[in-house]
């Protein structure tokens, strides 16, 4: 009776020590100023607040966290210091290794219960330190009604130590995404949303290289298994989940239609290198033993005089282009048939996917616009995917001879204004910007003079900054002086890029008479004056 008695107390013991302990998975809810430095873990207890993460960077660049670094109380703004730290040591610069990663944990003094959330900073108070926004310190209570269960592994690549997770059609420089860590080969999560929408996911590193090969996914109830490769070899996907299992077969079967003897073909040619010409291989030699500038000019125009003439590549290869452009043309109808037939959610995705591609092959928009109007406009209100393909049809619209769209955002006072009010009556040029866009902020200077010389003879401007944080922007204002008002799209909100064509740019200037008719898109500040030049002496 006594050894039950004592077996019970202990594990009444265990159990209270364990309730001390609570562990928040992917705690951070709030901005964070770097990529480099991830938390993905939360352990609060009563004698200490643990944060668990990795610092990110690329191989031999080092990451350094300052011993100074600290928490403050989002609800007592009580500061809570760095006790210790496993895994780095502070103020000692951590260089990466191959993996692109090193794991750390940094334990700080027990935070007080009412503070439900804190923020991380260095303390340091300059330009460059890790902030890290609202890292909550309760367990999740998900109320949205989609649960999408992700699950993966890597195989033979330990670069891809970290994996991106973002709505699609999102920009990752001014919108956050949800970093999933890869720990021993494998990475999970639980992504919670309100309506099915898609999403993508990528490595990390080869997004910070520049050449990236995203997985698209619906975000829908149930699991959705992921095994990544390398860029070389496509991601291998599977899911019974409706629309994704939907999705997967309809790419199987076009790839299996149209795509995959092409593909089998072409890389039979690169094998037996019949790709490019004996010419063309001739140059690419010459060209890496080239002596000077002078040297690799010259074999630069002679490599494009070989493409305008039609003979950088083999006869084979020549051929081979022929039959994809044939097989793509059937692909293109094979996939409006489905389209049609379909009207899912799934049907609206590819249409989206195909008019995208149609535009970027200057081929004719109308049937699949035709398609959206006819099927799709009245379906799937209040999705994402929906707003994003009625911005985009309307978006086709802004050119010159029609009106520019309005829209309305803050100053950084938090004051909103409405662009049709600021320019009425006015000839105006609206500057879409970017602090992180240096040709947006070149031609934003090169505007001033105009501005300066024309802003008393019905002339004005309005500049947009699409940001990431409203700092980004003071600081660009500081430097630059736009003498203008200035507004601010801060992490998209008010989708204005979108409406305006431009979502993977940081920006476009358009310029507008009085009554709102577009004049012209990205003109110089030379293509401005002689237009205002123009309208002034006409009046």
């Amino acid at each position: 009776m006594k050894k039950l008695l004592l077996w019970c107390c202990l594990s009444l013991l265990g159990l209270h020590v364990k309730a001390q302990t609570k562990v928040i998975d992917y705690p951070v809810e709030g901005k964070r100023s770097t990529d480099c430095v991830e938390f993905y873990r939360a352990e609060v207890s009563d004698t200490a607040l643990i944060l668990r993460g990795n610092l990110y960077n690329r191989p031999g660049h080092w990451v350094q966290l300052a011993s100074s670094a600290r928490l403050t109380g989002g609800v007592t703004g009580k500061v809570y210091r760095l006790v210790g730290a496993e895994g780095i040591e502070p103020d000692q610069k951590i260089y990466m290794p191959a993996t692109w990663t090193r794991p750390f944990s940094l334990q700080f003094e027990p935070v007080e219960d009412k503070d439900r959330w804190v923020d991380f900073d260095e303390g340091t108070a300059t330009n460059g330190e890790f902030v890290v926004r609202e890292i909550s310190l309760e367990e999740k209570k998900e109320r949205k009604r989609i649960h999408c269960r992700i699950e993966g592994q890597v195989m033979g690549n330990p670069a891809y130590s970290r994996i991106m997770l973002y709505p699609e059609g999102t920009d990752d420089r001014v919108n956050d995404w949800q970093s999933i860590p890869v720990r021993d080969g494998r990475f999970s999560f639980d992504l919670y949303t309100d309506t099915e929408e898609p999403y993508e996911l990528c490595a990390w590193s080869d997004k910070m290289t520049g050449a990236w090969r995203p997985v698209p996914f619906i975000a829908e109830d149930g699991v959705l298994k992921v095994t990544f490769y390398s860029l070389e070899k496509s991601a291998e996907v599977t899911s019974e989940s409706p629309l994704n299992k939907e999705l997967l077969a309809f790419n199987r079967q076009t790839d299996s239609l149209f795509m995959r003897s092409l593909r089998m073909e072409k890389d039979k040619l690169r094998r037996e290198g019949k790709v490019e010409s004996l010419e063309m291989q001739a140059l690419h030699k010459q060209f890496e033993g080239a002596k000077d500038e002078a040297e690799r000019k010259k074999l630069g125009d002679r490599a494009q005089e070989l493409y305008r003439t039609g003979k950088a590549y083999t006869p084979e290869y020549y051929e081979l282009e022929k039959k994809s452009t044939k097989a793509y043309d059937d692909f293109q109808a094979y996939s409006l048939d489905y389209i049609k037939a379909d009207s899912s959610l799934v049907g609206l995705y590819l249409l989206k996917n195909q008019m995208e591609r149609s535009k970027r092959q200057g081929k004719d928009l109308a049937p699949y616009i035709a398609v959206y109007r006819e099927i799709y406009a009245s379906l799937f209100s209040g999705n994402a995917l929906t707003r994003y393909v009625r911005n985009w049809i309307s978006a086709l619209e802004v050119k010159v001879g029609n009106r520019f769209v309005d829209f309305e955002a803050p100053d950084l006072e938090g004051t909103r204004h409405l662009l049709s009010e600021e320019i009425a009556g006015k000839v105006a040029l609206i500057d879409l910007w970017a602090s992180w866009c240096g040709p947006c902020r070149r031609t934003s200077l090169s505007m001033i003079p105009i501005y300066e010389s024309y802003k008393d003879k019905g002339f004005t401007v309005v500049g947009v900054a699409r940001e990431r944080s409203a700092g980004d922007m003071k600081a660009a204002l500081v430097k630059d002086k736009y003498p203008w008002l200035n507004l601010l799209e801060l992490n998209d909100r008010a989708k204005i890029w979108e409406k305006y064509g431009i979502g993977n740019a940081g920006g476009a200037t358009f310029l507008v008479d009085k009554e709102g008719k577009i004049l012209a898109v990205r003109p110089t500040a030379e293509e401005v004056k002689a237009i205002l030049d123009k309208i002034l002496w006409q009046n």
